[in-house]
C-alpha cells in the first residue's frame, strides 16, 4: 500500500483508498495464485469505468488500454456477468488493442472474473498470466473467490458515506479474505483436497453453525495451527 493518499474531495478520496487498500489486495492474490500471474481490478460505477489497483505496472497497463478502448476480457465479464478465460493470446481475436498490449506485455493467457457490487456498480478481477492456458478448475475457483469478496468488500464500501469507517470495512474485509484463502490453503496442504473441495467444506462448515465464511476460516486455521504445534 502507499501511504499517501489524496484525500481532497469525496470522490478523488474514495479512489485513492480503493487503491491504497485493493493495490496489496492484488499483490497478495498474485503471489497466491502463482502460475507467473499479475492481477488487476477494475471498477465500473454509473457507467463509468477505470482501473482500481493492480499487482504490476504492467498489468495496470494493460488495463488502461481496455478502459480506454472499453474493450477486452473484463469489460465483456462485467457487461455479462460471467468469466472470461484467455487460453491463449495469441490467437485471441476478440478483443486487438488490449490483446496486444498483454502480448507485449509478457502475457500469454488471461482470465476475468467479474462480481456484482451493487447500486450501479461491477467489479472484474483480472488474471494475467506468462503461462499457455493455466487455468485449471482449482485455478478458477480460487480466482473467482476473489473477485467475489472484492465485489463484497467495495459493496460495503460504497455503502458507508464516513471514511474513516469505510477505512475500517476495506480492512476488516481484506483481513477475511485473507483468512479464507489461508484456510483453503492450510486445508489443501493437510487433507491433500483441492481448492474447491476446501472451499466446499468451508461454506458448508459455516452454514451448519450459521456463522460467516471469515470465522469459520480462522476456527479452522486455529486448529491445524493447534493440531501442527502437538
Amino acid at each position: 500500500m502507499t501511504d499517501n493518499m489524496d484525500l481532497s474531495g469525496k470522490p478523488q478520496a474514495e479512489a485513492a483508498l480503493a487503491a491504497w487498500c485493493l493495490g496489496d489486495f492484488a499483490l497478495h492474490a498474485a503471489t497466491h495464485l502463482g502460475m507467473s500471474s499479475e492481477c488487476s481490478i477494475i471498477l465500473r460505477r454509473a457507467g463509468h469505468t477505470r482501473r482500481t489497483a493492480s499487482s504490476s505496472d504492467r498489468a495496470g497497463q494493460c488495463d488502461d488500454v481496455e478502459t480506454r478502448q472499453n474493450s477486452g476480457a473484463c469489460i465483456e465479464a462485467m457487461d455479462e456477468l460471467r468469466v472470461i478465460l484467455v487460453h491463449d493470446l495469441v490467437v485471441e481475436d476478440r478483443w486487438h488493442d488490449w490483446t496486444q498490449a498483454a502480448l507485449s506485455a509478457g502475457f500469454r493467457s488471461a482470465a476475468a472474473f467479474p462480481a456484482y457490487v451493487g447500486s450501479g456498480a461491477e467489479i472484474a478481477f483480472n488474471v494475467y498470466s506468462e503461462e499457455h492456458d493455466p487455468w485449471t478448475r482449482d485455478m478458477i475457483v480460487r480466482a473467482d473467490m476473489y473477485a467475489q469478496q472484492i465485489g463484497l468488500v467495495m459493496g460495503l464500501v460504497l455503502d458507508v458515506t464516513d471514511l474513516e469507517d469505510k477505512v475500517a470495512a476495506f480492512q476488516k474485509a481484506l483481513a477475511a479474505q485473507a483468512a479464507i484463502d489461508q484456510a483453503i490453503g492450510a486445508m489443501m496442504h493437510s487433507q491433500s483436497c483441492t481448492a474447491e473441495e476446501a472451499l466446499t467444506i468451508l461454506r458448508s462448515a459455516a452454514g451448519d453453525r450459521n456463522v460467516d465464511l471469515p470465522q469459520v476460516a480462522a476456527t479452522v486455521l486455529q486448529g491445524l495451527t493447534n493440531d501442527n504445534g502437538r
